[in-house]
């Protein structure tokens, strides 16, 4: 200041020096409006995290209670090769026979792989690769929202000296933000292999299929009582009592159901689908063997 003082007037100097201390003002005033801006923005992206990420996480828990409940690790990893999470998701929300229908149909097709790719899918893990792309997926999803650290307190220049202060203050709202945001946990259900729902896929689907509706209605309304009663005309047997009658028509309602419930459990769809001739009590023995 002496110098200047030898060259310039008191008052100018004083004017360089007010004019100085106004510069520093407004840059870090500036920087404090930028701040606030970013803030909003990343409260804003820290919602959208929240929000999206407990989605995407109940996706994933449904698509992996659905998997782990069948008890059999070779076909969750089928299963999670050939569907997509939201595909398994949904399975979760389907009615029951509606579902039990769906993976009956899945298991027909892993079943039907010959028994070295089989065995194939005995080797993965479905549960660690699906933690694994949950977790990736919600990384995406923070960093394309901008609910990321932006914090720029290792740079060295003039204005970041002088902002050093106002951006401290920022960058411990900055990470109190981005913990808020709330994603939930990958949580898998532990299943004892072999104790799941495997074997028993596709007997819900059956007890309300068109054809064991058919064989159910063919009961009440007497149709199975006639067919035994013609086999045993046929036979040569024209009187029986009504106990040993209703013996054999449950017997003969027994065969059929047990016969349809074989065939539909080796079917890729509804058995009905497949059957083109007409049913008869004639042939009905014949179209279930």
């Amino acid at each position: 200041m002496g110098l200047l003082s030898g060259i310039l007037s008191s008052k100018t100097v004083r004017d360089i020096a007010k004019g100085g201390a106004i510069g520093i003002l407004n840059t870090i005033e500036e920087e404090r409006k930028n701040g606030e801006n970013y803030m909003t923005e990343l409260k804003a992206a820290r919602e959208d995290v929240t929000t999206e990420g407990q989605l995407i996480g109940d996706n994933y828990n449904k698509a992996l209670r659905v998997m782990e409940g069948t008890g059999n690790t070779a076909f969750n990893n089928f299963l999670y090769e050939q569907m997509t999470i939201a595909q398994l998701a949904g399975l979760a929300d389907l009615a029951p026979t509606t579902k039990d229908q769906q993976l009956k149909q899945l298991k027909f097709q892993f079943e039907a792989l010959g028994e070295a790719e089989q065995n194939a899918y005995k080797e993965g893990n479905y549960a660690e690769q699906a933690k694994e792309q949950y977790d990736k997926e919600i990384e995406d999803l923070r960093v394309s929202k901008g609910l990321v650290n932006n914090n720029r307190m290792g740079e060295n220049t003039v204005a970041s000296l002088i902002t050093k202060g106002v951006r401290q203050k920022f960058k411990k709202e900055e990470d109190k933000v981005i913990g808020q945001a709330i994603v939930p946990e990958i949580v898998t259900p532990a299943v004892e292999e072999g104790a799941g729902i495997y074997e028993s896929i596709g007997e819900t689907a059956f007890s309300e299929s068109r054809l064991k509706l058919m064989i159910d209605q063919d009961y009440i309304d007497g149709t199975l009582e006639d067919l035994v009663r013609n086999r045993l005309i046929n036979e040569g047997t024209f009187n029986i009592d009504s106990q040993q009658l209703q013996t054999l028509v449950n017997q003969e309602y027994n065969k059929q159901v047990n016969s349809a419930k074989q065939i539909f459990m080796s079917q890729g769809d509804d058995l009905i689908a497949t059957i083109t001739a007409e049913v008869t009590d004639e042939n009905i023995d014949e179209v279930l063997k």
